[in-house]
């Protein structure tokens, strides 16, 4: 790579780090700005039973079920047979 061909790498980067790095901090500044409110227009919140919140409806509940193919293979073995078909190893036997 020649020295002016480098040279305008390096200004083109610079360019796309400092528009990253203002616009992040822009960013930041516009919604921490935003997310304050004004004095005054706070609203009063019940400090009436918080576990109603917390506890589920009755008569409420979640079920979840879960099916497993019998010639099920897990994603991590198959990454794991596939790099070590690269690198020359055995693999995982099943």
């Amino acid at each position: 790579m020649r020295a002016v061909q480098a040279t305008s790498w390096y200004r083109r980067m610079s360019v796309v780090y400092a528009v990253g790095a203002w616009t992040t901090l822009g960013s930041m500044f516009y919604l921490g700005r935003k997310k304050r409110k004004p004095p005054g227009d706070e609203v009063e919140q019940k400090d009436g039973s918080r576990n109603e919140m917390l506890e589920p409806p009755k008569g409420f509940y979640l079920e979840t079920i879960v099916t497993y193919k019998e010639d099920l293979v897990p994603v991590t073995d198959k990454i794991l047979n596939f790099l070590k078909s690269w690198t020359g190893g055995p693999g995982r036997e099943p």
